[in-house]
């Protein structure tokens, strides 16, 4: 099969998600901070869309290595418990996300200690007109250019960050370990039908994304990359949660049966309480004739998560491919676009 540059992008930007998280955790941990920021003791990350999709990850993945809590904030409102001592992160990885720009003018009023991560735009500009340190980044790998393609320059720099300041408790090691297990992961999944198979029997139906844990961060990534890159509706739930209400939504409509196909991704590092629970909700569909397929990946929580992340991705690939529709390109997205600003 002959590929487009589209598509052989695409592909390139999933090879090299590893490589974003090495060059942004190197190159974030140079960003200069001012002695003030030190005094922090909240934590606030404003971001939409592919932008904050990083910060889902690291706050699954590294919820034990955490001193502060993250709160993620998705929308233009600064939360009241905002103040000067608090650490709010403005992701935006165009720089123009209008939300953001809005989340930064607030957070100037109660002068919270502000951390730009972006490509440049207006948010850089701001930053540099407030002085506040910002993390500029090259897009060097992620040639799509495709927000939920670069989740390695936030995976990677805002832990940089909170590292700096002694607010999160990892080593340069732990983030080679993800750069190494998301390329061995590519290598792994684009030389086998594994992934294409799965895509041929989520034809037409709804993928259900189920995880826990760790690897919580990773269901969302992969749902917003099915429904943005192959322009098919996925949802995802995280165990224990879903087993207090979902298992009794799946009774009707009873399109169901047909319409629906779980993902489990399990793994030998949850809680005891929670792997049995992925047994036993997997009971629960069957009973209802439900389709799903389990999964589960070796070696540490942080190479799972890197092998996952590589894993939905190319599945997002491989959707898109079998829709017939390009990954790249967002005609919806853009349309509402030109309505909300026209």
């Amino acid at each position: 099969m002959i590929m487009n540059k589209t598509e052989k992008n695409y592909l390139a930007s999933i090879k090299l998600l590893g490589e974003q998280v090495k060059q942004s955790f190197t190159e974030a941990s140079l960003v200069k901070l001012p002695r003030a920021y030190r005094t922090i003791d909240k934590i606030m990350a404003g971001g939409m869309g592919g932008s904050q999709l990083g910060v889902d990850l690291i706050k699954a993945l590294f919820n034990k290595q955490l001193k502060l809590p993250i709160a993620q904030v998705r929308n233009y409102q600064l939360p009241g418990f905002v103040n000067n001592k608090t650490l709010v992160f403005l992701i935006s990885y165009s720089g123009g996300t209008e939300e953001v720009l809005e989340l930064g003018r607030q957070a100037k009023k109660v002068k919270a200690k502000v951390v730009a991560i972006t490509s440049g735009g207006k948010l850089a500009q701001l930053a540099k007109k407030n002085h506040w340190p910002v993390y500029n980044f090259k897009p060097l790998n992620n040639p799509s250019g495709q927000p939920r393609l670069g989740t390695g320059y936030t995976i990677g720099s805002l832990p940089a960050v909170l590292k700096k300041l002694n607010k999160i408790q990892i080593n340069k090691s732990i983030m080679d370990k993800f750069t190494a297990a998301g390329l061995v992961s590519f290598q792994k999944y684009i030389s086998s039908a594994k992934v294409s198979s799965l895509a041929k029997k989520l034809f037409g139906k709804i993928p259900v994304i189920v995880s826990a844990e760790h690897l919580a961060g990773n269901a969302h990534i992969m749902a917003n990359q099915i429904q943005e890159s192959a322009k098919q509706t996925a949802l995802y739930f995280n165990l224990p949660e879903l087993n207090h209400h979902l298992l009794e939504g799946l009774a009707t409509p009873k399109s169901n049966r047909q319409n629906l196909y779980f993902l489990f991704f399990n793994s030998k590092d949850y809680y005891p309480k929670n792997q049995k629970r992925f047994s036993i909700t997997a009971e629960v569909l069957k009973k209802q004739k439900i389709k799903f397929q389990q999964f589960e990946f070796s070696g540490q929580p942080v190479e799972q998560a890197a092998e996952v992340l590589v894993f939905g991705s190319l599945l997002s690939y491989e959707l898109a491919k079998i829709n017939k529709v390009d990954p790249n390109r967002i005609p919806w997205v853009n349309y509402f676009k030109r309505r909300l600003y026209g």
